[in-house]
């Protein structure tokens, strides 16, 4: 009868606003508790107390509920059911809302791909809506998808438009969400003084309107800046405060960050146990949920740092092995180069330094093509470090060099340095200029085996002594062998005197069968040889040393390396390295000039890339 149905329609209208009430008050298993009971009257009432929007709003609410617990994949069931009951234009709007929904929790699940796509079709359906408020909540998520994806130019991009449409609209808490997403752009790019000065604007808008849940957010993401940057105690009154209230407000989705975060400043603070407490908490709520995401990520990472603080050095690398993975898996490539990054660092204190700076460079390419600029050059600093032991070996050889032979060790300095301006003019990737310029360092240490008479002779070399310094290649390479490199510059010192129609030594290679950094080095070799004093011969001049090697180009020497070779000889970029006395940093100071900014390899020759 219609008396009843009125009567049902109140009980129905009363239950909706006692669950919304209790969610408001972060009493999530009472308003459960009311949402189930209007699930059972639909069940045995049905249409005929529930409108179709009060039945999508029930499915909607439960999914908004089911979220807050954090239990993900029931609240996209909801959603969904609330999808499949809005058949016409008329619910448009709601359907635009539920996208957005499922596209952030898709999002918190590391399934980025569904995310977007639910996200864009919300985004299309506000703007036929012209609902300015709901775009910019929509531009807002997807946001947060493009920085767990490493897109932070996309990023900050859908943010600005986002701050543009919160500022049409005047709404200042929507305004205050987007500021503080963009504090995480700012401090994942490395401009972390901006990030708190951002993170403490939406702060004090979210006090001002006694937001508790996203003032506990926002003192999240500060105390996480704050910890990076070594600002210990600052950080850690921020995550207690955080993680008081997310626990008050059962928010269990911030409860697992902070945790993730406190298990790592514990550790800063050398306090192991209640790092672990923290993760294993953390952990414990991932398993339970059967998630794989970002989250998972993070913790993994926090297990390997403590597990290596702890000396367990081979269960944090499998630990990270498995963080590794899970980044990779999910498309997360921001984390996956984190991770990375601290997997080669960890390589590089278990004296594991060829497989550190694969996986230091490796991060680093990753940091500079997702323009993460904090991070890539923390990743530099760590590499140097490393690196530095290599060239410490370089100069203990160097250093027999100079015992033996002072000219060679001046020599090989110049020859890097001119072999290293010539590799840069070709627009080579880092990497390849450090295999250039360690190779030129050390192309001629075979000669600390060939006796000192041959060497120093000032007259001419008989068969027997020329044939002997044709062995000064392969004698270097002998030198090395057991030696490892992250650089493979056996070849290029094996190499270094093949001539391009066959009638070098050793092996009488010709053309592009000789290695590209052989060939580099053959022509900075001949060139500083021809400018230097011997001891059989004054230096002769710039112009006349061009002039020789003109004649052999083609024969000896690569055509393409040497007109571009003469050209920065002509440009003045070689003067400073012409018959320059060596210094004992000199190597330092050029492997410093081997690091590029260049943001990708798209310019090089293809020759040249992956050398």
């Amino acid at each position: 009868p219609p008396a009843l149905a009125g009567g049902w329609g109140r009980t129905v209208a009363n239950l909706m606003t006692l669950a919304r009430r209790a969610a408001e008050a972060f009493e999530y298993d009472r308003a459960i508790g009311y949402l189930e009971t209007l699930q059972e009257i639909y069940d045995t009432k049905g249409r005929q107390i529930f409108s179709a929007e009060q039945h999508i709003n029930l499915h909607a609410e439960k999914g908004k509920v089911y979220a807050a617990q954090g239990k993900i994949d029931r609240a996209i069931d909801e959603y969904q059911q609330a999808l499949k009951l809005c058949r016409d234009r008329g619910h448009l709007s709601i359907k635009s809302e539920v996208f957005t929904q499922i596209g952030q929790l898709l999002g918190k699940q590391g399934e980025y791909e569904r995310a977007l796509g639910y996200l864009h079709r919300a985004i299309s359906a506000y703007r036929r809506l012209e609902d300015k408020a709901g775009l910019c909540k929509a531009l807002r998520n997807l946001g947060v998808i493009y920085v767990e994806l490493g897109e932070f130019e996309e990023a900050e991009l859908t943010y600005d438009e986002a701050i543009d449409l919160a500022g049409e609209i005047r709404d200042e808490m929507l305004y205050a969400d987007l500021v503080n997403n963009l504090g995480t752009i700012m401090n994942m790019r490395g401009n972390w003084k901006r990030a708190l000065d951002l993170y403490r604007e939406s702060l004090g808008i979210y006090k001002s309107h006694d937001e508790v849940r996203k003032s506990a957010y926002t003192k999240n993401n500060l105390a996480i800046t704050l910890a990076e940057r070594g600002f210990t105690e600052e950080a850690f009154e921020y995550f207690t405060r955080a993680y008081d209230i997310a626990q008050r407000i059962k928010d269990s989705a911030l409860i697992l960050i902070i945790d993730i975060n406190l298990a790592d400043l514990y550790l800063k603070k050398d306090m192991p146990a209640e790092a672990r407490r923290h993760c294993n908490q953390a952990l414990r709520y991932l398993e339970q949920g059967g998630l794989r995401n970002g989250h998972l990520v993070e913790v993994k990472k926090t297990a390997a740092r403590i597990a290596a603080h702890e000396g367990q050095q081979e269960m944090a690398l499998a630990h990270l092995d498995e963080a590794c993975r899970l980044a990779r898996e999910i498309g997360a490539q921001f984390q996956e180069a984190e991770v990375i990054f601290e997997r080669g660092a960890l390589y590089g204190a278990m004296g594991r330094h060829f497989d550190a700076l694969n996986d230091l460079e490796t991060a680093y390419h990753l940091f500079t093509t997702l323009r993460a600029d904090g991070k890539r050059d923390r990743a530099e600093e760590v590499m140097a470090s490393i690196e530095r032991l290599y060239l410490e070996l370089f100069d203990r050889i160097a250093r027999e060099v100079d015992r033996k032979d002072p000219y060679t060790k001046g020599h090989s300095d110049r020859v890097a340095a001119l072999s290293l301006l010539l590799a840069r003019e070709l627009g080579m990737t880092a990497h390849a200029l450090k295999t250039v310029v360690a190779a030129a360092l050390l192309h001629d240490i075979g000669k600390i085996r060939i006796d000192d008479a041959i060497l120093q002779k000032a007259g001419k070399l008989s068969s027997e002594e020329y044939r002997r310094i044709q062995k000064h290649p392969e004698l270097g390479v002998e030198l090395l062998r057991g030696k490892e490199f992250p650089w493979d510059i056996k070849p290029l010192i094996l190499h270094h005197h093949e001539k391009l129609d066959g009638t070098g030594y050793p092996l009488g290679l010709k053309g592009e069968d000789i290695p590209l950094g052989a060939r580099i080095i053959a022509v900075a070799d001949v060139f500083d040889a021809l400018t230097s004093d011997r001891v059989y011969r004054a230096a002769f001049s710039v112009e006349k040393a061009l002039d020789i090697m003109r004649n052999e180009v083609g024969s000896a020497f690569d055509p393409m390396l040497f007109a571009c070779f003469e050209n920065l000889v002509r440009q003045g970029k070689a003067d400073l390295v012409i018959n320059a006395r060596t210094r004992d940093d000199a190597m330092y100071s050029l492997w410093s000039q081997c690091r590029l900014d260049d943001d990708s390899d798209a310019a090089v020759p293809a020759e040249l890339v992956g050398m």
